[in-house]
């Protein structure tokens, strides 16, 4: 099995939802306590399933491995009625968007619908110097993500790979 790393597995996931952007979903979870704080997640498209794991959920840049999985990408376990995706953001989506903070902002104001305001906004492949909002991005915990036993043993080798990837870069690492 190939373990793809940061950047390279950053790019290969881009380009396959760049060949097709609908129907993509991106569930993460905190793994077992003996990971030390890394996170899973499951990221699938149309075609194919890819396990990752990440050192942290709280920095720009984490570190992560991913492997593809031999799951069938039709029977992840989808969460929302908005799938994962790159979203173009004109000026009438900001305007929704800002109508719907400042309604939340008021002592009356309900929980913000982003669901109804980002659904009919199709996904679309990003392109350099254009805004575009990404996610989302669903975190719950690994019995709700519906991780198998096999894709647990696999988070395992990512762990053990990724925590040997994080002490050959910082030697003060545990």
């Amino acid at each position: 099995m190939e373990f793809l790393e940061g950047r390279i597995l950053s790019k290969y996931l881009l380009e396959k939802y760049s060949k097709n952007p609908k129907g993509w979903s991106f569930t993460m979870f905190p793994s077992s306590r003996e990971d030390s704080g890394f996170f899973g997640a499951l990221v699938s498209g149309p075609e194919e399933v890819w396990q990752l794991k990440i050192d942290s959920i709280f920095k720009p840049n984490p570190m992560m491995l991913g492997a593809k999985t031999d799951l069938d990408a039709a029977k992840v376990k989808r969460f929302g009625a908005v799938p994962y995706g790159y979203r173009k953001i004109d000026t009438t989506l900001l305007r929704q968007l800002m109508k719907a903070l400042e309604a939340e902002s008021k002592p009356e104001g309900g929980r913000v619908d982003l669901d109804r305001i980002l659904a009919p906004v199709e996904p679309v492949v990003p392109r350099g110097g254009e805004p575009y909002a990404e996610g989302p991005f669903v975190l719950t915990d690994r019995e709700s993500a519906g991780v198998s036993e096999s894709q647990k043993n696999l988070e395992d080798r990512l762990s053990s790979e990724l925590r040997k990837l994080l002490r050959s870069r910082y030697q003060s690492y545990g």
